[in-house]
């Protein structure tokens, strides 16, 4: 598609109700939740145009519900595909845990996760965005800096390809990734650590549900010296190696090394074409404050966390919708406080407590932990009652029942499908 529709150049409007900084998923969620409710809205985006990488790639039952909510859900299915479980398996193969998303069927209308890349999402998104006369998105444009003039009102200063130039909005919504110059701008602190763990991330054009027949579309694999995740999405399957005690970043991506771990993987079978590579760190790390006066921070710009699980991108997902709801509530100030409070609490004691704890699964050590912890885990999978507690947590339902995210009340065991709001 095109996206002159949403492009534009510099036009004579300077003032608007709300500044977006950052054309991902996460900005232009936020931007089309605003639109819908008669705001006037720009992004702001530095690249030339919508980003085309696979990044994230999974979409969990809230997120699916949200996009029920804002028209989106047909799009996303007929270009998704539906994982309804998820595996645990052992570096050798063997299946340690299978959790079955079915379970929680009178919880949500969607009970699986959808795996979707995450630039089919955004092209979603600007489909119908490009619908929406009071929003305008402008790439090639970057912030570079702002000036709060008062509690509702803030000027943003923009560099593009013809010069800088200033627009002045009531707020202004950081949300520019993890490297976020909003919040370096703010002073805000980015609190919390790095992990030692580095990984070496591939798509492969490869049949791996041919060569490991009963393996999930979502599978992480334990192991104490190299854990590994095989995520399967419309595109290819993606398969991330841990290459923490590799050689330089330079060697990872060599053509050599990546055969000698697809080998390791595939064992007898073809090499596959490698698609992409990237290594990566992984990061737990949480903004001090989520609100400055007029200015708000979300998405990765937020908070930012292990990936294993995939809940960061439907935080930050999370994170739009509910702002554009504080941002359109009679009383915006009180509920922007409201907002900012609870999704900080979200990203510390929910979405780091989880992520945190399902990076430690897969990479515990050998020895008497580690064979109790993978027990645990083989016993929560056999008992209903306590798997379904564990898949209404990683599925983020536990999360959105205590927020009201999706429905006007909060989600209860039992509940049938939840009205969307």
């Amino acid at each position: 598609m095109s996206y002159s529709a949403v492009r534009g150049e510099q036009d004579e409007a300077t003032d608007y109700d709300v500044i977006v900084a950052g054309g991902g998923p996460v900005g232009l969620t936020a931007a089309l939740v605003l639109g819908r409710a008669g705001r006037r809205v720009l992004v702001v985006e530095s690249e030339p145009e919508p980003a085309t990488q696979w990044r994230a790639s999974t979409f969990h039952p809230p997120t699916l519900e949200l996009a029920e909510s804002l028209g989106l859900i047909d799009d996303m299915l007929a270009q998704g595909l539906v994982a309804p479980t998820y595996q645990l398996l052992d570096r050798t193969g063997d299946l340690i845990a299978e959790f079955d998303f079915s379970t929680l069927s009178d919880a949500t209308r969607y009970p699986y996760r959808l795996q979707l890349e995450q630039y089919k999402y955004m092209r979603i998104l600007l489909g119908r965005l490009a619908d929406e006369e009071t929003v305008r998105v402008s790439f090639a444009h970057r912030v570079t800096g702002h000036r709060t003039t008062g509690p509702h009102s803030v000027d943003v200063q923009i560099a593009g390809p013809e010069g800088a130039y200033t627009v002045s909005g009531g707020c202004l919504v950081g949300a520019d990734g993890a490297r976020s110059t909003v919040r370096q701008n703010l002073g805000v602190e980015f609190e919390g650590m790095t992990y030692e763990h580095r990984y070496l991330l591939l798509g492969i054009d490869s049949p791996l549900e041919e060569y490991f027949p009963g393996i999930s579309f979502v599978n992480y694999v334990s192991d104490p010296t190299e854990h590994l995740m095989l995520l399967r999405i419309p595109d290819c399957w993606r398969v991330m190696f841990e290459v923490t005690d590799g050689p330089p970043d330079e060697e990872v991506v060599t053509d050599e090394f990546i055969k000698g771990r697809l080998k390791v993987l595939l064992n007898q079978h073809p090499m596959p074409r490698v698609l992409s590579r990237q290594v990566y760190r992984v990061h737990q790390r949480v903004a001090r404050t989520f609100r400055h006066g007029p200015v708000l921070l979300i998405g990765d710009a937020a908070h930012v966390n292990s990936p294993i699980g995939g809940l960061g991108l439907n935080s930050g997902i999370h994170d739009a919708c509910t702002l554009g709801r504080a941002l359109t509530d009679p009383q915006p100030s009180r509920a922007l406080d409201s907002w900012a409070e609870q999704r900080r609490t979200v990203a510390l004691s929910e979405i780091q407590r989880i992520t945190h704890r399902n990076t430690q699964d897969l990479s515990l050590s050998e020895g008497e932990a580690r064979d109790t912890r993978m027990e645990q885990l083989r016993e929560i999978s056999r008992d209903p009652r306590r798997s379904r507690e564990w898949m209404l947590e990683a599925s983020m339902i536990t999360s959105a029942r205590h927020q009201n995210l999706v429905s006007g009340r909060p989600f209860r065991t039992g509940d049938q499908s939840p009205t969307t709001a």
